[in-house]
């Protein structure tokens, strides 16, 4: 049965069946060879965006846990009692009033971007802002598990006996 199966491929295409296949096989590798370099090629020299890294520096106004100064707020008002001094020219114009200071309580607790949100009087306000920037770090504010960078308002109030 073999003898006849090939003395049939020897009569059709004149030789031997195994040199046929041997043909077709280097046939198929040199058409198929250069589209798979191509692919390997591009595959290659494909651009990888790297991953962007987010860096967080929305400013909260609220966030889950807020940030507070170290101590508490009776450690606050206690610090605020002890710093601030009422200044001569606003004693002497008989100037009172609650100064609003609000500033941003970094990722670290150091604070920033002091601002006069109330101003009263002149006097009033700079002492305001110098006894908030005097402060030391807070506890920074927690959102999703992150320290965030929280905007945050203190009242300074200002009266005479």
């Amino acid at each position: 049965m073999k003898m006849k199966n090939k003395q049939a491929c020897k009569r059709l295409v004149g030789f031997d069946c195994r040199l046929f296949a041997v043909l077709a096989f280097a046939i198929m590798a040199v058409v198929f060879a250069p589209a798979r370099a191509n692919a390997q090629r591009k595959a290659r020299n494909k651009y990888v965006r790297p991953k962007r890294i987010e860096v967080d520096n929305k400013v909260y106004n609220v966030c889950e846990l807020m940030p507070c100064f170290k101590g508490g707020d009776a450690a606050l008002l206690q610090y605020l009692g002890k710093t601030a001094r009422y200044p001569q020219s606003a004693q002497k114009a008989k100037k009172e009033g609650c100064v609003i200071v609000s500033f941003i309580v970094e990722k670290d607790g150091s604070l920033s971007d002091f601002k006069v949100e109330r101003a009263v009087d002149a006097a009033l306000d700079a002492e305001a802002l110098r006894v908030m920037k005097a402060m030391p770090n807070w506890l920074p504010g927690q959102q999703d598990g992150r320290f965030v960078r929280v905007r945050y308002n203190v009242p300074l109030r200002f009266k005479l006996n």
